[in-house]
């Protein structure tokens, strides 16, 4: 059976759902450049696109004697605002470069979601890393995990099989999942457990335990080098004959009682993981596996019997049909994206927005700003600071709490439910008002003077201006309603939200819409209830960022 093509109606409301679940919010800016767009046009743009990120870098400093921010005396062979990616650490310096760098990785990472462009990259580099997961405390060191993200960018649309040998031997995997301990001599099961477990095949799809051990001693030999001649080096990847397993290794009949022949020499690693993931690829399994995390991510939660049938088997066979494509994952991607299925009503604002899509889909919908590059310290400090929220709100980027992700993704019964708690909820609650009473600001002793004492507030008047009539409290609060709520409220919400923030209690129209214009022709009016207009906005926003129809995605 095939996967049913959307032939509906495309219109504001479907773009608008495609975007949320493809970006972090849906702006207007994002709505009005997408506008007119047939479904096959937008779904294309999205999907089209290269790794153009530029490194991150030293936008770090250590305190002097006086108390006083000094790049030089941290990670002293970095000049600041250059990138530490390509820079030998040297493990003596102290403080800890390291510690730094891993910071600046977090940040930056941060800042390449706050600034996406209009493509998915951002979202599938954040469902890969969910479900080929490493930790940043665990790994510690940066340079692995910048590596590892640029491969997520890198291949995010590639091929699986292809994706999937390149995570095996790299190096922030390789000390996630104790790779580089896995010997001859003591092989470890750990990352041939979660290859099949959580990467493939999914648990209790009938490989064994003696499929893990023999997986395990196909996958040994395999190191992080930090040290050449006693001198550091960047981590780098290696393979050492000697302490790889170069026997035959038989497989259960799950797998066709497959044997793997041991190889040795300096290839012999690399010829044993290939017949690895193709013994493992061959199995249907595979396909099925990544079109159920695949739906979790961008569709729903819970996949019912009639979901299976309809959604998960016809795009696995899509999955199954281009599985030599070098953009496979891009086809797959395409199928289910303008599928007929992606659109119905049953998984439109279905699920609970995690962190990363509450609060940076609220950045980008309301248009927070941002410093730019020239002010490389201030980005930075900034992103950090958003980095924190989402942490607190039980997403913190490049920690999730273990390796097979964050549970939302994956844990039924209640999925996206496990975002909200009264403890998440709690900071969802504390960023959100934060955000816009307050903005986030830099402090006056940072080193790059342009950086210092920079405030970066929500501008509620200047978002309100890019509404039609925004003078008409009826046409603010319907288009206020349609950039911030997931599903359609009432006219009697609305017309509350209206009287109750807008008209101050008033009743008549013209209140909002005779101080709107007094404010906006002379922000400096002696007017004093004109001069309530920015305090009037900041209620209704703030009361709808509240709202339950806001936590949704």
């Amino acid at each position: 059976m095939a996967l049913q093509p959307y032939t509906g109606t495309f219109g504001p409301t479907e773009l608008r759902h495609l975007l949320r679940r493809t970006l972090f919010g849906a702006s207007t800016a994002d709505l009005a450049h997408f506008a007119g767009m047939s479904l096959t046009d937008v779904v294309d743009d999205l999907l089209t696109f290269t790794n153009d990120t530029t490194p991150p870098i030293k936008a770090y400093t250590a305190p002097d004697g006086n108390n006083q921010p000094d790049p030089s005396l941290i990670d002293p062979d970095v000049p600041f605002g250059s990138t530490w990616t390509t820079v030998v650490r040297d493990p003596n310096l102290q403080p800890n470069p390291n510690v730094a760098r891993v910071a600046s990785f977090q940040s930056w990472w941060t800042g390449l979601m706050i600034g996406q462009a209009r493509n998915i990259r951002e979202k599938m580099v954040l469902f890969w890393h969910t479900n080929l997961a490493t930790q940043a405390s665990v790994v510690q060191l940066a340079e692995p995990l910048y590596e590892m993200n640029q491969l997520l960018r890198d291949e995010c649309l590639g091929n699986f099989r292809s994706l999937m040998y390149d995570v095996t031997v790299d190096a922030a995997m390789l000390i996630y999942l104790n790779g580089y301990l896995n010997t001859n001599a003591a092989p470890d099961e750990n990352y041939g457990r979660e290859l099949m477990e959580l990467f493939t095949l999914g648990e209790g799809t009938g490989y064994t335990e003696e499929d893990v051990h023999a997986a395990a001693r196909v996958l040994t030999g395999w190191t992080v080098q930090l040290q050449s001649g006693g001198a550091p080096i960047l981590p780098s990847v290696g393979f050492l004959p000697f302490l790889h397993d170069s026997t035959d290794k038989q497989f259960s009949a799950f797998f066709n009682n497959t044997v793997i022949q041991g190889q040795g020499g300096t290839g012999g690693g690399t010829t044993e993981i290939n017949a690895l993931l193709d013994m493992i690829f061959a199995k249907e399994e595979v396909s099925l596996h990544v079109a159920r995390k695949l739906y979790h991510f961008f569709v729903h939660g819970e996949i019912t019997a009639t979901v299976e049938t309809d959604v998960i088997q016809p795009l696995a066979q899509v999955f199954r049909d281009n599985a030599s494509a070098p953009d496979q994952m891009r086809i797959v991607l395409q199928a289910l994206l303008t599928s007929d299925h992606f659109f119905s009503m049953d998984v439109r604002a279905c699920m609970i927005s995690g962190p990363a899509d509450f609060i940076i889909g609220t950045l980008r919908e309301l248009e927070m700003p941002m410093p730019d590059a020239t002010r490389f310290e201030a980005q930075y400090h900034i992103w950090k600071d958003i980095f924190s929220l989402l942490y607190l709100t039980g997403q913190g980027i490049s920690e999730p709490p273990n390796v097979a992700g964050w549970v939302a993704y994956y844990q039924g019964p209640l999925y996206d439910g496990i975002w909200m708690d009264t403890g998440s909820y709690t900071y969802r609650l504390y960023a959100y008002q934060v955000l816009s009473y307050f903005g986030l600001s830099t402090p006056s002793n940072l080193y790059q003077l342009e950086s210092r004492d920079l405030q970066f507030k929500i501008d509620f008047m200047a978002l309100t201006q890019q509404f039609t009539t925004p003078e008409d409290p009826n046409a603010l609060v319907a288009q206020a309603a349609d950039l911030l709520f997931k599903v359609d409220v009432s006219q009697q919400v609305k017309d509350q939200l209206k009287t109750n923030y807008l008209l101050f209690g008033q009743q008549a129209d013209h209140y909002w819409t005779d101080a709107y214009l007094i404010y906006l022709a002379d922000p400096n009016t002696p007017n004093t209830t004109a001069q309530l207009v920015p305090t009037l906005l900041l209620g209704l926003f703030l009361d709808m960022q509240g709202a339950a129809e806001h936590q949704l995605v």
